[in-house]
């Protein structure tokens, strides 16, 4: 019988070295695929923060802008606000200067002829008339007229009247009598009756 040698070692040596360069293959495989997806990973963190840089540096630029238009707002209200106490006091001066020319007006018309306004003012609701008469009976005439049948005045009050110096003698007609007039004047609320 004979034996029949078969040397393997090359085919195994051959299998061996197949093996080594299919681990090795698949290693370099391997580490360059790793390598790749730790740079993709790494380029996708850092497009991420770059993105997130961009969006906090635009949300910082906008909450600049919005605090300057808060700003100007603000500055816009106060100065509405300033407007409208100006229209408001144009508004009541308009009024008041109104009332007043219509007293004045009531004055001018309904004043008799022997009658002398030297002074008319007003303060706090209050016209003071002040003057002087040669006859104390359209004086109170006047007086009555005034107080009667007209939308300017609640009341009105005669309230001095000095007959002339004469040193005690007898008082004449055509003198001259000092007097003061006080009317109570209806307010900006009753302008429009």
């Amino acid at each position: 019988m004979r034996v029949i040698l078969f040397n393997l070692y090359p085919y195994r040596a051959f299998r061996e070295k197949k093996r080594r360069q299919r681990v090795m293959a698949e290693l370099f495989v391997g580490v360059v695929a790793g390598l790749l997806l730790c740079l993709s990973v790494g380029n996708d963190f850092s497009d991420r923060a770059a993105k997130k840089e961009r969006f906090l540096s635009n949300l910082s630029a906008m909450e600049t802008d919005v605090a300057n238009q808060v700003q100007e707002v603000q500055v816009k209200k106060d100065r509405l606000a300033v407007l409208e106490r100006q229209i408001g006091a144009l508004r009541a001066v308009e009024v008041e200067s109104l009332l007043a020319s219509n007293w004045v007006s009531f004055v001018d018309g309904t004043v008799p002829s022997s009658v002398s306004i030297t002074r008319l003012s007003a303060a706090k609701d209050v016209l003071t008339i002040n003057g002087f008469t040669n006859v104390v009976s359209h004086l109170a005439e006047w007086v009555d007229q005034m107080e009667g049948g007209n939308h300017l005045f609640h009341s009105v009050d005669l309230v001095t009247l000095t007959e002339p110096d004469n040193d005690g003698k007898d008082v004449k007609e055509g003198q001259r009598h000092l007097f003061e007039i006080k009317a109570l004047l209806r307010g900006a609320s009753d302008a429009t009756r």
